[in-house]
C-alpha cells in the first residue's frame, strides 16, 4: 500500500518520496541481520551482485553467468543461478525478490500473492537512471553506504571523462547485429553524448532501437563507426549483416571502435567504462 504521506505531495514529489519511503520500510533495523536477497532480471542481477554481500544473494537469473550479456559473470557463476519461475523462489524464500519492469507479470504477481516481497527496477535509459536503481537495490539489501560510494564513484569518473571530450563533435553511429542502431531516449545515446559525439541516428529522428538504411547509413558519413559485439564467435544472420560490403568499404573510411553489448545492455555505474572506449577512438 501507498505510505499515505505520498498522498499529500505534490505529484512533482510524490514518486520520489514514495520510492524512498518504500526503501525505509523495507530496509533492516539497524544492528539487525541484512536480509537475503533472489534476482529474476539480468539487471537486478548485476544491481544485486555489484551492492550485496555474497552470503546474501540466494540466487540470481542464469543469464547473470553469461558472459556476452553480464558485467559480473564471474560473480554470478559463484551462486546458484534461476530461470525466473515463481517455484523456484518459493523453495529460496529470500526476504526480498528484486525483478524488473519486464519480469513475467505472472511470476511478479504470484510472488507477490504469496507474501513475497518483490521490488521492480524500471529500465536505466541515463546517467540520472543508473543512480536511481543503485539507490533503490541498496537500500532494499541494507548496503546505503556501499550504494552511496558506488555513486560517487560514478560521478567522479564522469567528471574525468568529460575533460577528455574531443575538441570536436564527430558524427558516430552504431551498427547492431541485424543492422540496427539506437536513436535518442536510450543509455547508448547518453553515452555517446558523454563521450562528446554526435548520434547520426538520433539526428534522424530515430527514438531508441531502430534501424539505418544502409543507404542511409552511407549518405551520413560518420566518422566514427561503434560495434557493439555480440556473439560475434557465432555465425548468424544478425551477424552476416555487418559484413555488407558497403558496410566494409565505410568501416575502412572511418574510425572504428567496438564496445561489448554488455555494457549497455543494462545501465550500471560500469557502463560509462564505454565512454573512455569511445574516447580512445580519437586519441592521438
Amino acid at each position: 500500500m501507498r505510505p499515505p504521506v505520498c498522498r499529500c505531495l505534490p505529484r512533482s514529489r510524490r514518486s520520489i518520496a514514495c520510492v524512498l519511503l518504500a526503501a525505509i520500510a523495507g530496509a533492516p533495523a539497524a544492528g539487525g541481520p541484512l536480509p537475503t536477497v533472489a534476482s529474476v532480471n539480468l539487471c537486478a542481477d548485476q544491481h544485486v551482485l555489484a551492492l550485496a554481500d555474497p552470503e546474501q544473494i540466494v540466487t540470481v537469473s542464469w543469464l547473470a553467468a553469461d558472459p556476452e550479456e553480464s558485467l559480473f559473470a564471474a560473480q554470478a557463476r559463484q551462486h546458484r543461478l534461476n530461470y525466473g519461475t515463481a517455484e523456484e523462489l518459493l523453495g529460496l524464500n529470500p526476504d526480498v525478490v528484486i525483478a524488473g519492469t519486464y519480469t513475467s507479470p505472472f511470476t511478479r504477481a504470484l510472488l507477490q500473492r504469496l507474501g513475497q516481497r518483490v521490488v521492480e527496477l524500471a529500465p536505466e535509459a541515463s546517467v540520472t537512471d543508473i543512480v536511481r536503481n543503485v539507490r533503490l537495490v541498496a537500500a532494499e539489501v541494507g548496503q546505503v553506504a556501499r550504494g552511496e560510494q558506488l555513486v560517487a564513484k560514478l560521478h567522479a569518473e564522469l567528471e574525468t571523462l568529460a575533460a577528455h571530450r574531443p575538441a570536436i563533435a564527430y558524427a558516430a553511429v552504431i551498427v547492431r547485429p541485424g543492422g540496427f542502431t539506437v536513436g535518442d531516449g536510450s543509455l547508448a545515446n547518453e553515452m555517446l553524448e558523454l563521450a562528446g559525439l554526435r548520434n547520426v541516428a538520433a539526428e534522424q529522428g530515430l527514438d531508441r532501437w531502430g534501424s539505418l538504411s544502409m543507404e542511409a547509413l552511407l549518405r551520413s558519413a560518420p566518422e566514427l563507426i561503434v560495434l557493439t559485439d555480440y556473439r560475434g564467435s557465432q555465425p548468424s544472420l544478425a551477424n552476416a549483416v555487418l559484413e555488407h560490403p558497403a558496410l566494409v568499404r565505410l568501416r575502412a573510411s572511418s574510425r572504428m571502435v567496438t564496445v561489448p553489448a554488455a555494457f549497455w545492455s543494462c545501465g550500471l555505474p560500469r557502463s560509462i567504462e564505454s565512454i573512455a572506449l569511445l574516447q580512445g577512438a580519437f586519441a592521438p
